[in-house]
């Protein structure tokens, strides 16, 4: 992107900042996001706003976080489209519509341009000019929204599982201009340690406390607690246990005593939401959000839950409100075995009866204390910890879906005595639980050994399919990239 196109960006970005809870008037109108843009505090916050805005794939009427949620939901076997399968649904990469039509690389990059406008704005602010410990906390927020885009990246777009490969993120610290847009990509290890720095710098001096649609350190500590498992190492186990334990212990969240009420009537007020993004106003009049997509006749398409999800629910009381009954006869003909998919916004497929479009049912979720306990029982398990204490964990989650006491379905849980069989019993819990949010489903079967992948998702039989092809477009412009993810992706 070059610094004209950017700047086109920042301009409607402010123009639209009103959408925010936290009403900020625009930098001067003159005023450019190359360091000029950030004079004083409210231009810091106006500017900091419009990375979020990027984060948030915002438009001056909505955001889309549909493809980051519901096509990782299809890579795991659990979603699908009504209208006939995506090649994303048996993890046919090289043909992917997450690669075609709705790539979101050019999102990511994006975010990454606006947090790095950001940083170099604050870094040629004078001292004084903003109180240090704020001016830390913004450019902590900064740079966790570019580990975040730099991890999504990585996690589709490199050979991410690979430290050894050169194959990793074209890292971008500063804005991206003609004289800048030639650069080859990094390897894996060098991206994991820029994503790491940022995360550490915003765990160490990210805000305590701020609204949920804005980023504190304790989103910090999950995300990196992420990022740590994935990468793998066993002083990464060790360290993303004790990010965990900081974020539950912090008391700051709570699992919400019901976990249907987050989706059908709390949405970011619920106390478990750590990291959301919020609905720009009127946004349930246009519905932009997976669960409008799942109903019939609304927007044209119709994304449904396919019979492992379905199957996974069993008896489960989240079945009666994740998903509804088969879908209809010309559904079924395209997508067979499909159901209704609920998990959003309700939907009495029986009567045809729609619930209301709201801001709730809009909302996405890229942080749940739900996960953070997940993830904690997996660095338990991971780290030859006591398995006793991962099942504590775990259940603690199962127990807030509603499932009761002495209920069968805690027996799998019971009954798994190795850590591999644990380690699967949380990974179905993050289908159950996570399916449909930003990816942490399909992140927390890459995590697994590539042998047990294969066993619990048969489609998958290649290393080359736990990624996606580097766009065309970035061979065309960028010269010096580098050599194309393996697995046969093109290059032209």
């Amino acid at each position: 992107m070059n610094k004209l196109h950017f700047y086109i960006i920042y301009f409607c970005c402010s123009l639209t900042l009103l959408a925010c809870k936290k009403q900020l008037s625009e930098p001067p109108p003159n005023a450019k996001v190359n360091g000029t843009a950030v004079v004083d505090l409210k231009s810091a916050q106006v500017t900091l706003n419009g990375v979020y805005y990027r984060f948030a794939n915002a438009s001056s009427t909505s955001y889309d976080w549909q493809v980051q949620n519901v096509q990782p939901g299809m890579l795991t076997g659990m979603l699908g489209y009504g209208s006939g399968q995506y090649p994303d649904e048996n993890n046919t990469n090289l043909n992917s519509r997450f690669m075609q039509v709705d790539n979101p690389w050019g999102q990511w990059y994006a975010t990454i341009t606006a947090a790095n406008g950001m940083l170099e704005g604050l870094s040629a602010l004078p001292d004084g000019i903003i109180e240090a410990k704020r001016k830390s906390e913004m450019q902590a927020e900064a740079r966790f929204l570019r580990a975040y885009s730099n991890f999504k990246l990585l996690m589709f777009f490199a050979e991410w599982n690979d430290l050894s490969s050169k194959n990793g993120v074209l890292l971008r610290t500063e804005l991206t201009g003609i004289s800048t847009v030639n650069k080859a990509r990094s390897s894996v290890a060098e991206s994991y340690k820029a994503i790491l720095d940022d995360l550490d710098y915003a765990v160490a001096n990210g805000p305590t406390t701020n609204p949920n649609y804005y980023v504190n350190k304790y989103a910090a500590m999950a995300l990196e607690a992420r990022v740590l498992l994935t990468r793998g190492q066993q002083a990464d186990v060790t360290k993303a246990l004790d990010l965990t334990n900081l974020v539950i212990g912090s008391g700051n969240y709570e699992l919400e005593p019901n976990l249907k009420d987050i989706f059908y009537s709390k949405g970011l007020s619920s106390k478990e939401v750590i990291l959301g993004v919020q609905p720009q106003p009127l946004q349930e009049n246009i519905r932009t959000n997976s669960g409008a997509y799942s109903i019939p006749a609304v927007v044209g398409v119709i994304f449904v839950a396919k019979k492992a999800f379905v199957d996974l629910l069993a008896n489960d009381p989240r079945g009666a409100w994740m998903h509804g009954p088969l879908t209809p006869e010309e559904i079924q003909t395209s997508s067979p075995d499909t159901y209704f998919y609920t998990k959003f916004i309700s939907y009495n497929a029986g009567t045809g009866t729609l619930s209301p479009f709201t801001q709730i049912s809009e909302t996405s979720y890229a942080i749940r204390l739900s996960e953070v306990y997940l993830l904690k029982a997996e660095a338990i398990i991971r780290s030859g910890g006591e398995l006793a204490d991962a099942k504590t964990a775990l259940k603690m989650v199962m127990s807030k879906a509603g499932i009761a006491n002495g209920s069968p379905l805690y027996q799998p849980v019971d009954n798994a005595n190795t850590p591999m069989d644990l380690w699967k019993q949380v990974y179905f819990e993050t289908l159950r639980n996570l399916t449909g949010e930003d990816a942490i489903d399909w992140f927390a079967l890459l995590r697994f050994p590539f042998d047990t992948i294969k066993q619990l998702r048969p489609t998958i039989t290649t290393p080359s399919q736990l990624w996606f092809g580097v766009p065309v477009s970035e061979f065309q412009t960028n010269v010096l990239f580098g050599a194309q993810n393996a697995g046969g992706y093109p290059v032209q």
